[in-house]
């Protein structure tokens, strides 16, 4: 409610059971109902065709210009309907149904009371307008009489004064007009006021004095026929701002109101035949200035209002019916057995019983809920605890008894994840070695599998064709090593798990071999006119050499016919029938025993085989003091050079090579240290 006049009551709540000794009723069972399209509080509740509607409230107060649309529920609908809107703000204010017609008359217009009288006819069709009230009222005490009559006891008036004084319009008049009647025995404001179809109207609590905010206790009864006024016995708590209705076993149930100035859920239930009162179940949460009734089903139905926290809701409780003989929950559906792992399992207990059972939860996993007024079962599973069985009991319950229903819910592994982190851990020339991040202990037990993957197109422009073939056997390893590759070599490796709930896609990682090592130190060792010889040292590393193979390039340059040895089975060769004067860049490879070809060591520089010249002995030669034989050589250009010594120059064949020296162009110093053991030796420099 938005008058500041009440807020000030509206500073806390309290949950009110049982008060006294045996002043408790039969029970209620409350329940939620259709919420209102708008929180609304300070409405009136009227019957109209069987519907429930509330006319009136605060709903509307914000509107640019004053309008009002009375809402209509039908017993069986699951929303409220807007009728046609009418002119005007009635904020705690009255309303009864007399011949069809709405008659709304009095409460606030969201500042000040009113006195303003309105015929509204639900059909849309216009209606005569009727007189004002005697006086400006809200918050005042409002109900019919069985003739049709609309009565107005008490309220504040247009100053907020409270106000003594009771008036009644008949409505049904050919010259209706409001009249005044009996006045209460002193003034009041915020109360209920209820017909009990015979004679009587009965009005409950409400404040006296403005200034104190008490609530009072007392409650009067007025005869119509009588025009008087009588007290009853007063309410076990005092209350102000609830609602009351007659309930269809012909006691008055009077709802919510603040007591002490706080909030209270407290139902108060009066017997009229009786004159006593006693305590039933309270609502399910502290509510003032609601609206109340009973539907054609014979259920309360408590409308809006104000919670402990003074704000308006939307908020609707209905009762179980009237009149239906207790009887204890009978299940008639039970909830699905499977769940997922993960996705939201929803499923629900339905009972049959009187009152209708409400629902909770005995026992089940962490995170499971049951709906206490729908049996509806929601959950999540997770976590590894919760995959496999799951035993679950429900237990519907009324106050005639309880049924319990016990299952077990079922939830299998989930897939296993694609596998993450997927990671090359080790290469050689020929295997590699794949890790990857073990699969989540909820897929269960898991194994890998690796894969290559082919894409083809056939036929030709059909499009595109995956297809994947395993490689090696599965495993329940998070490491792989795949074997017997070509060194250097590039791949793409897809990696799958496969768990009891299925597998998952594929992870891909790729991974290339290590190359085979070449050889090294490639060098020349003898180069003549015709011929080069090379050596070289094996690689470091890898599989063991087969052969090694020699190449080399004219000019250093790729060309189409080069010079080729294979299958070479040493470490050097000499290579013959090569023209001088042309340069060459020779390379040597390597193969291993498990077939894998090294890439080409090469030499640092182009090499020529030089033209045939003779070298020039340089010096005379020269005896040393050892006996040696000493004299200087120039080959003239790089090239391999022979030291020939004979005892007999005449002899062609006599000539022995008693020393080589490397391909260079340098000079160089020959010492013969065997010269004494010759009577005479000559000597020759040979550049083949």
């Amino acid at each position: 409610m938005r008058t500041a006049r009440l807020k000030k009551f509206l500073v806390g709540s309290i949950a009110l059971f049982i008060i006294g000794v045996g002043l408790s009723a039969a029970p209620l069972t409350w329940f939620p109902g259709p919420s209102l399209n708008a929180p609304m509080s300070g409405a009136a509740a009227i019957i109209s065709r069987g519907n429930n509607i509330v006319v009136g409230g605060d709903a509307y107060a914000s509107y640019f210009y004053p309008v009002t649309y009375p809402l209509s529920l039908a017993a069986t609908n699951s929303y409220w309907t807007s009728l046609s809107p009418y002119s005007g703000l009635n904020i705690a204010g009255g309303a009864v149904v007399s011949d069809g017609l709405f008659i709304i008359y009095g409460g606030t217009d969201g500042t000040i009371s009113q006195n303003i009288t309105i015929a509204y006819d639900p059909t849309g069709d216009p209606v005569p307008p009727l007189p004002k009230m005697q006086v400006a009222r809200s918050y005042l005490g409002y109900a019919p009489d069985r003739n049709g009559n609309a009565f107005a006891f008490g309220g504040l008036d247009d100053s907020g004064n409270p106000l003594a004084s009771a008036e009644r319009l008949n409505a049904a008049d050919t010259t209706p007009g409001w009249t005044y009647i009996a006045s209460l025995p002193g003034p009041r404001y915020n109360f209920p006021a209820v017909f009990d179809r015979t004679n009587y109207i009965y009005i409950f609590g409400g404040l006296t004095d403005p200034a104190t905010g008490v609530e009072t206790d007392s409650v009067l009864r007025y005869t119509v026929n009588a025009n008087t006024w009588s007290n009853m016995g007063s309410m076990p708590v005092a209350v102000a701002g609830s609602a009351a209705t007659l309930g269809p076993d012909g006691n008055i149930y009077v709802a919510g109101g603040t007591s002490g100035g706080v909030s209270t859920n407290l139902v108060q239930v009066y017997n009229p035949a009786a004159n006593s009162w006693a305590l039933s179940t309270p609502l399910l949460e502290s509510l003032s200035l609601a609206a109340i009734g009973v539907d054609s089903l014979n259920r309360l139905i408590v409308i809006g209002g104000v919670d402990d926290n003074g704000v308006d809701v939307a908020d609707v409780w209905r009762t179980q019916q009237f009149g239906v003989p207790d009887s204890p929950p009978v299940i008639t559906q039970v909830p699905t057995s499977k769940a997922i792992y993960l996705a939201a399992y929803s499923s629900s207990v339905i009972a049959t019983g009187s009152p209708p059972p409400t629902y909770s939860l005995v026992s089940g996993p962490v995170g499971m809920q049951v709906d206490y007024y729908t049996g509806a079962i929601t959950w999540t599973p997770q976590g590894l605890d919760q995959i496999g069985l799951n035993p679950v009991t429900v237990q519907a319950a009324n106050y005639a008894g309880s049924s319990n229903y016990s299952f077990t819910i079922t939830v299998p592994n989930p897939p296993p994840a694609t596998p993450t982190n997927l990671t090359v851990v080790g290469v050689t020339e020929s295997s590699v070695t794949l890790s990857w991040s073990p699969a989540d202990p909820t897929a269960g037990a898991v194994t890998y599998s690796v894969w290559l993957q082919h894409v083809a197109h056939s036929p030709r422009g059909s499009g595109v064709t995956i297809t994947y073939s395993q490689v090696g056997s599965s495993t329940t390893n998070t490491t792989f090593t795949i074997s017997g590759l070509t060194a250097g070599s590039s791949h793409t490796y897809y990696v799958k798990a496969t768990g009891p709930g299925g597998t998952s896609g594929y992870g891909v990682v790729s991974a290339t071999t290590l190359p085979a090592p070449p050889p090294t130190n490639l060098h020349v060792t003898a180069l003549t006119s015709t011929s080069i010889t090379l050596s070289w040292d094996p690689p470091v590393g890898g599989f063991p050499i087969a052969s090694y193979a020699v190449i080399g390039w004219f000019n250093g340059i790729a060309a189409q016919y080069p010079i080729g040895v294979a299958n070479i089975p040493g470490t050097s060769i000499t290579i013959t029938g090569l023209a001088s004067g042309t340069p060459m860049l020779w390379g040597v490879s390597a193969r291993d025993t498990m077939g894998n070809v090294s890439a080409y060591d090469y030499l640092p520089n182009l090499v020529a085989n030089p033209p045939p010249q003779s070298a020039v002995l340089s010096a005379p030669g020269i005896s040393q003091p050892s006996g040696g034989f000493q004299f200087t050589v120039q080959a003239g250009s790089a090239r391999t050079t022979f030291i020939q010594a004979s005892v007999n120059p005449a002899d062609p064949s006599s000539w022995v090579t008693i020393a080589t020296n490397p391909p260079t162009a340098d000079t160089f110093i020959f010492t013969d240290p065997d010269p004494t053991q010759f009577p005479a030796r000559f000597y020759r420099v040979v550049s083949p």
